[in-house]
C-alpha cells in the first residue's frame, strides 16, 4: 500500500530544504521539547503509570521525524507499532495528545524558521503529517477504537466474523483454520480483498490445503496453534508488525475457542427460573413511576436476583468520557453520587466502557483507586455493561460487602439479561422526561456519510474532506445535508453532538 508524499502539492510549492530545517530544529532541540513535554503532562494531570510509555511515544516521534520527509509510510507504520507495543496502557485520547503536542511543536517552530511565503503550506504539510498518524495508530495500532469501529461489519462466517472484527488492514494475502489430524484439511479460509478493506469467505479448494500443509512444514512465523490440532495460518506481508498482528488475531481467536464451550455445553436447566426472573423483572421496570423509581427496582432487584450484597450503578457520558454515580443497593447512595470519574482518574476504565459482556474482577486493588478500594471496603467485583443497542448507557457494580467471591455463570447471564432489559427501559424514561424521540439509529446512516460524519467531528473542513475521500466539494455539501436532515441536527456541531451521544462516531 503506498502513501502519498506529506509534501504539498507543485500547485502549493514548499522547498524541501525548508522542512528539512524546521525537522533538523526540532531534533537538535530534543532537550527542549522533552522539558515542554513534561510541563505539559503535569498540566493535562497524566497518570504516573502512564507517562513512561507516552514520554517514549513522544521520544520516539521527535528522534524519527526527519524520516517523514522522504517516507512517511515508514513513520507511520513505526508509531503503529509502538503504540502496539505500549497496549494496553495507552488509550486513544493518550495518542491525540502526543501526536497533538508534536503538531504544535512542528507549527511553532515553523512560525519561526519559515518565509513567510511558505508559511501555509508548511502548516499544512504538518497537519497532514501528525493526522496521518493519529489517523493510522487509532485504526491499526490500537485495537479497542478498531474494534469498536468494525463490529457494524459482521457477516455470517464465523471465521470472516473474526477477521474483519480483529485483523488490521495489512498487505494480508488469505488466512485460515487448519486441522492437522488425522490429515491436514482446511476448516475454514478467507481471503483479504483490498479494494474493501474486508474478509470474504472462500469456498474449499486443493491449491489453499497445498499453500497450508507447506506453511506448517516450513516453520511460517503465519501459524499459530488455537486448539486441539487446530492452527491458524496466513499469508502476508512478511514484516514484523504484521506477524504480531497475526499472533494477536489468533490469540484471540483461540479465546474464542476456549469460551465457546458455554455455547455448546447448554445450560438448560435453569432457563425455566430465568424466565421467571426476567418476566418478574419486566413487571417491576414497567410500572416505575419516574427515573428514580426506575433506578431503585434495578440496583435492588438485580443485586437480590443475582444473590449479591451490595450493586452501585454509574451512567457513561460518551461526549466528557465520564462515569457518574446515580444509585446504589447497600451502600452510601450520597457517596456514589459523588463520584464522577474520567480515564484521567481511572486509567482502567476506558476499558471498562467498551465491554460488552459482563467482567469479574478477582482482586480490584490494582485496578481501582486505592481510595475508593478503602472507603468501600472492595476486594472482588462483577463488572457489568448497562447497553441498549450497542449502545453504553452505564456500568453497574456488584459484590458481596467487600468479600472475595467467584460468580457462577449462570448467575453471570441471568445479570446480564437483566440489564439489557434495564437499558432499554433507562433509554425510554429518558426520551420520555425529555419530551422527545431516539434520534435515528446509525444504521439510516450511509457509510459515506459516517466517514464524513467522523471528519467533521475530527476538525476537518469541507476542503479537506474532499481531498481526504478525492470528492468534490460540493459532493462533501450534498452528503452534510444529508447527515443533517437524517439526524435532525441545525448545525454540524449538533450532528457530531447527536452522533457521539449514539456512537454512531467516536
Amino acid at each position: 500500500m503506498s502513501r502519498p508524499s506529506p509534501l504539498p502539492s507543485p500547485s502549493e510549492p514548499l522547498p524541501k530544504k525548508v522542512v528539512q530545517s524546521v525537522l533538523q530544529t526540532l531534533q537538535v532541540q530534543e532537550a527542549e521539547c522533552r522539558m515542554n513535554w513534561s510541563l505539559r503532562m503535569a498540566r493535562l494531570e497524566i497518570p504516573e503509570v502512564t507517562q513512561p510509555v507516552l514520554t517514549h511515544l513522544f521520544q520516539f516521534l521527535l528522534r524519527n521525524i526527519e524520516s517523514a520527509l522522504n517516507d512517511e509510510e515508514a513513520l507511520v507504520r513505526a508509531f503503529q507499532a509502538e503504540v502496539m507495543r505500549a497496549q494496553p496502557s495507552v488509550m486513544a485520547s493518550d495518542v491525540l495528545v502526543v501526536v497533538g503536542f508534536l503538531e504544535e511543536l512542528l507549527i511553532s517552530m515553523g512560525w519561526r524558521l519559515v518565509e513567510p511565503p511558505h508559511i501555509e503550506p508548511f502548516v499544512r504539510f504538518a497537519h497532514r503529517l501528525c493526522f496521518d498518524l493519529a489517523r493510522e495508530a487509532l485504526s491499526e495500532g490500537y485495537f479497542p477504537a478498531k474494534l469498536a469501529a468494525r463490529t457494524q461489519y459482521m457477516c455470517d462466517a464465523p471465521l470472516v466474523n473474526w477477521l474483519n472484527v480483529l485483523s488490521a488492514e495489512c498487505d494480508w494475502k488469505w488466512f485460515a483454520l487448519v486441522r492437522t489430524r488425522p490429515q491436514v484439511n482446511v476448516e475454514e479460509s478467507a481471503v483479504y480483498v483490498p479494494e474493501t478493506r474486508m474478509w470474504a469467505a472462500e469456498a474449499p479448494h486443493p491449491e489453499r490445503t497445498e499453500q497450508a500443509r507447506k506453511a506448517l512444514s516450513d516453520g511460517s512465523p503465519f501459524v499459530a496453534a488455537v486448539g486441539d490440532s487446530l492452527y491458524a495460518v496466513a499469508q502476508a506481508r512478511h514484516d514484523p508488525l504484521t506477524i504480531r498482528r497475526f499472533r494477536q488475531t489468533a490469540q484471540w481467536i483461540q479465546n474464542a475457542l476456549q469460551l465457546s464451550i458455554y455455547v455448546r455445553g447448554g445450560h438448560g436447566s435453569g432457563r425455566a427460573e430465568m424466565l421467571e426472573v426476567l418476566l418478574e423483572f419486566d413487571d417491576l421496570l414497567a410500572t416505575a413511576a419516574d427515573m428514580n423509581e426506575l433506578l431503585t427496582a434495578v440496583v435492588e432487584h438485580v443485586c437480590r436476583r443475582g444473590g449479591f450484597k451490595r450493586s452501585a450503578l454509574f451512567l457513561y457520558n460518551p461526549i466528557t468520557q465520564t462515569v457518574e454515580g446515580v444509585h446504589g443497593y447497600n451502600v452510601n447512595v450520597e457517596e456514589i453520587m459523588r463520584i464522577r470519574q474520567t480515564d484521567r482518574d481511572i486509567p482502567s476504565l476506558t476499558q471498562f466502557v467498551q465491554i460488552a459482556k459482563p467482567v469479574f474482577l478477582k482482586d480490584v486493588g490494582n485496578i481501582l483507586p486505592q481510595s475508593y478500594v478503602n472507603k468501600f471496603h472492595l476486594s472482588s467485583l462483577l463488572v457489568c455493561p448497562v447497553i441498549d443497542q450497542r449502545r453504553l448507557l452505564g456500568i453497574m457494580l456488584l459484590d458481596h460487602g467487600g468479600r472475595p467471591f467467584t460468580p457462577d455463570n449462570a448467575t453471570i447471564r441471568m445479570v446480564e439479561a437483566m440489564l439489557a432489559r434495564a437499558g432499554r427501559m433507562i433509554v425510554t424514561q429518558m426520551f420520555r422526561q425529555a419530551g422527545a424521540a431516539p434520534i435515528t439509529p446509525l444504521t439510516t446512516l450511509t457509510k459515506r456519510e459516517r466517514e464524513i460524519l467522523q471528519l467533521i467531528a475530527d476538525g476537518v473542513d469541507t476542503k479537506e474532506i474532499g481531498r481526504a475521500l478525492h470528492i468534490s466539494d460540493y459532493t462533501v455539501t450534498e452528503h452534510v445535508s444529508s447527515i443533517l436532515r437524517k439526524l435532525g441536527a441545525k448545525n454540524r456541531t449538533e450532528a457530531v453532538a447527536k452522533a457521539m451521544r449514539e456512537r454512531i462516531i467516536h
